[in-house]
């Protein structure tokens, strides 16, 4: 069924293309024989001078009925009757010339090469079909013995009628020429249709598949972006290894000085203790921050074992993050917005997922300064998946630095106000939910996506 569809479909276009070719060729037609037809008046003035301003009346006759011809190429309806036009416009030529004839009472005028001229001249300009052909070359052998026998019969002249046998042999061999000529060219026609067909054909499957290739590799390279991610965290974890076990002993030692440093404080004047309490306390402050910096490492040198994916409410999840964060939003006179609808679950960690949004919440906060805002809300994916998005209004992340963020330690923060593990760890997590996370970025619309696996409506 499909293959006589397109074979239709192949009629038509076909079809078509013949139509606005005739459409076209008889508009040049037309001209040719407006302009042509008087011009050959000159032949009458050397042929036939006593008949010259008969004959100059039937080629202005002839020339004025290709007017409306031309007027109605411009009306819709032509093209339904695009295939009168090869038939009509060398015609009118052809019947003036045979009157010409008959007016000589001369049944061997050598205007007969006249008509040969009108349909060798259409045989270039028009595509006929074989009923077209045809039908032409019938109504011009007719129209020229209508003209030639009348005459004939009123001489017994024998030359005149070797001549008229003469001028009618080249006119039917003209016409068979014409004829065959034109099956053959019209064969070429299609033959050239079908191949150009199927050059088409073969270059929209190529065009398909050049975008099949495109595609495979465009995620043969993301495939290869996550794979060096995940190499470049392995390689972290490796070097974090060492790196935690070296600093972690030394580091309770100095956290067990410092307690037992603060306790012997109790002894000391009341002046001496306060100063001595403040260093103390600086002390414990920055052994606070080495001890959170350890324990990042630590997350990527030990991923903690978790067990299989559990539902997660994301409307809980993001309520528990928000609660988080409301101190630090509020000092700062920011907002935060949580458009997450209470029925939507995804299988992951909720402790982790969390611990993402935190982090997410506080680089959006940090992203910008009065009035700022944050908004989680969520969006459907392709397949079985949901998309959690944290979107703030930040300055935006460079372009040339989208494709690091989530490398460890890379950060655009100033110095001590960040290690550049946050998003690391987020991808990470995000890897050992199932899920994924990128992000998109202009001025003024920062978004990280959180694509996670989706799970059954939460249960009320």
């Amino acid at each position: 069924m499909e293959a006589v569809f397109r074979q239709a479909e192949k009629s038509e276009r076909f079809e078509a293309e013949i139509r606005e070719l005739n459409l076209r060729n008889a508009r040049l037609g037309a001209w040719f024989v407006m302009i042509l037809v008087p011009f050959c008046s000159v032949l009458d003035w050397l042929a036939y001078p006593q008949r010259f301003w008969e004959f100059l009346v039937l080629r202005i006759a002839c020339s004025a009925l290709c007017v409306p011809l031309l007027l109605a190429l411009d009306r819709p309806w032509a093209g339904r009757y695009h295939r009168v036009y090869p038939v009509i416009l060398p015609l009118l030529p052809a019947l003036a010339i045979c009157l010409m004839i008959y007016f000589t009472r001369d049944g061997a005028s050598p205007y007969y090469a006249g008509l040969m001229l009108c349909l060798v001249g259409t045989s270039f300009v028009f595509h006929w079909t074989f009923r077209e052909i045809g039908l032409t070359v019938a109504l011009v052998l007719a129209f020229y013995l209508a003209a030639t026998l009348p005459n004939l019969s009123l001489t017994s002249d024998q030359r005149s009628m070797g001549l008229f046998i003469n001028n009618s042999i080249f006119i039917l061999l003209t016409c068979v020429v014409l004829y065959f000529g034109s099956r053959q060219h019209h064969a070429i026609r299609v033959r050239e249709f079908v191949n150009r067909c199927k050059v088409e054909a073969q270059r929209e499957e190529l065009s398909r598949r050049n975008e099949e290739l495109t595609d495979t590799l465009r995620r043969l390279r993301e495939t290869e972006a996550q794979l060096t991610q995940s190499e470049k965290l392995a390689s972290i974890g490796r070097l974090s290894a060492g790196i935690v076990h070296e600093i972690n002993n030394p580091l309770n030692f100095v956290k067990s000085a410092v307690f037992l440093l603060k306790k012997k404080t109790a002894q000391m004047p009341p002046e001496l203790a306060g100063t001595v309490t403040t260093v103390l306390n600086d002390i414990g402050e920055g052994v606070g921050r080495v001890s959170d910096i350890v324990s990042d490492l630590r997350t990527f040198a030990h991923p903690e074992a978790r067990a299989a994916a559990r539902p997660v409410n994301l409307a809980a999840a993001a309520a528990r993050a928000a609660r988080f964060m409301a101190k630090a939003f509020g000092d700062k006179g920011a907002r935060l917005h949580c458009a997450v609808p209470d029925d939507l679950t995804a299988l992951g960690d909720e402790n982790h997922l969390i611990q993402i949004l935190i982090n997410l919440m506080q680089n959006g906060l940090d992203a910008q300064g009065a009035g700022a805002f944050v908004e989680v809300s969520v969006a459907p994916a392709a397949g079985s998946r949901l998309e959690l998005r944290v979107r703030d209004g930040g300055k935006g992340i460079p372009q040339e630095h989208l494709a690091r963020v989530f490398d460890p330690f890379f950060t655009t923060k100033e110095v001590g106000q960040g290690m550049g593990l946050g998003l690391s760890l987020c991808y990470r997590m995000m890897q050992g939910m199932g899920g994924d996370i990128r992000v998109t970025s202009r001025p003024g619309d920062t978004c990280f996506i959180l694509n996670l696996p989706c799970a059954a409506p939460a249960q009320s």
